[in-house]
C-alpha cells in the first residue's frame, strides 16, 4: 500500500512539474515578443549619401559630394566620426520594446527632445527614425516615425550610447584638422607675436628645402618638427558660440600662423593664451570659428625665431 501511495504521489509531482514547466514556457513567449533586428537598418547601407540630423537645438545636413563627406554644405566632416556613424547604423539594433509602463513617457521625450534621423540616397528616402535617450545617456531608444512603439537599443557585445553619435552638434562631425597640409601642397607659413615683433619668423622655400629667411643656420630638425606639428594640429572643440567669436575677435592674439598652400589659399589661426590657462588653449580659425585646444598641443608650437637658429 505505501508503495502505491508514494507511486501515485511521484506521479503526480511529475505531472506538477510539467505543467508549471509548460505554463512558464508560454508565459515566457508571451512576455517576451520576438523584435525585427533589421527594423532600423537601411538595406543598401554603403550607398547613402545624404545624412539629416535635426532637433531643437538645431539642424546638421551630412552629404557625399562624389569625393569626400562635407557638413552643411560649408565644411569638411571628420573621416572617423563619418566611420563611427555607419558603423553605428549598420550594428545597431532593438533589444526588446520599451516597457509598457514607460512608453508614454519615452514617446513624449523623442519627440520633444530626439533627433529626426532621415538617411537618403539621392532624393529617396531610405529609413527614417527619432533617437535619443534617458536623461544620464546609458540607455538609448528609437522609434520609427510611422510607428508608435518605442525601443531600447543596444550594440551587441558592446556597452555604448547608441544614440550619442546622432546628437553631435555641427562642430562635433567636422573635420579636426587645423591646416591639414602635407609636404607636397605646403607654400610657406609666417608666424607672428603682436606683443613681441622681434620674435616673427616666415617660413618659405629655398630651392629644395624650407628654410626661415633672415637665419642662415637654421637647425632643420627643430624646424622639420615645427612644420609636422602645424600641419597634425587638430582641434578639441569647435566652440559653437557667436558671442565667444565676437570677443575673440576683439582681442590680440599672443601668436597667429598664416599657411599658404599651393594654390595661393590663406588659412589663419590666432591663439590667445591666458595668464594662468594651464589646460586649455582658445584660438579662433579663419577669422570665423572659435576652437579649443588641449594646451599639450600648443607647447611645440609655441616657438618663437630665436629657437630655429642653429646652436
Amino acid at each position: 500500500m505505501q508503495e502505491k501511495r508514494n507511486l501515485r504521489l511521484l506521479i503526480t509531482l511529475i505531472t506538477l512539474l510539467l505543467i508549471t514547466t509548460g505554463v512558464f514556457f508560454i508565459s515566457g513567449r508571451k512576455q517576451t515578443p520576438v523584435v525585427d533586428k533589421k527594423l532600423f537598418a537601411v538595406d543598401d547601407l554603403k550607398s547613402i549619401d545624404r545624412v539629416l540630423l535635426e532637433s531643437k537645438s538645431g539642424n546638421v545636413e551630412l552629404q557625399y559630394n562624389g569625393s569626400r563627406w562635407r557638413v552643411n554644405n560649408q565644411y569638411d566632416a571628420d573621416r572617423d566620426m563619418i566611420d563611427v556613424l555607419f558603423a553605428t547604423l549598420e550594428q545597431a539594433e532593438p533589444k526588446r520594446p520599451v516597457a509598457s509602463a514607460l512608453a508614454d513617457s519615452v514617446g513624449k521625450a523623442l519627440q520633444t527632445d530626439g533627433v529626426n534621423v532621415s538617411l537618403f540616397i539621392g532624393d529617396k528616402l531610405q529609413q527614417n527614425f527619432l533617437a535619443g535617450g534617458n536623461d544620464v545617456k546609458t540607455q538609448a531608444f528609437f522609434r520609427r516615425a510611422d510607428e508608435p512603439t518605442s525601443y531600447l537599443m543596444v550594440i551587441p557585445g558592446y556597452r555604448v550610447y547608441v544614440s550619442g553619435i546622432f546628437e553631435l552638434n555641427e562642430g562635433g562631425w567636422r573635420d579636426k584638422y587645423v591646416f591639414g597640409f602635407n609636404w607636397r601642397n605646403f607654400q610657406g607659413m609666417e608666424i607672428t607675436f603682436p606683443a613681441y615683433p622681434k620674435d616673427d619668423f616666415r617660413i618659405a622655400q629655398d630651392k629644395d628645402y624650407f628654410g626661415i629667411p633672415g637665419i642662415t643656420q637654421v637647425d632643420t630638425t627643430r624646424l622639420n618638427n615645427f612644420i609636422d606639428a602645424i600641419s597634425l594640429l587638430t582641434v578639441d572643440e569647435y566652440v559653437i558660440s557667436n558671442p565667444v567669436t565676437d570677443s575673440l575677435k576683439k582681442l590680440p592674439p599672443t601668436m597667429t600662423i598664416r599657411v599658404k598652400d599651393i594654390a595661393n589659399r590663406e588659412y589663419a589661426l590666432h591663439l590667445f593664451l591666458a595668464p594662468g590657462q594651464k589646460t586649455s588653449v582658445t584660438g579662433l580659425l579663419n577669422d570665423r570659428d572659435g576652437v579649443r585646444f588641449d594646451s599639450r598641443k600648443i607647447e611645440p608650437i609655441l616657438k618663437p625665431r630665436e629657437f630655429f637658429k642653429q646652436k
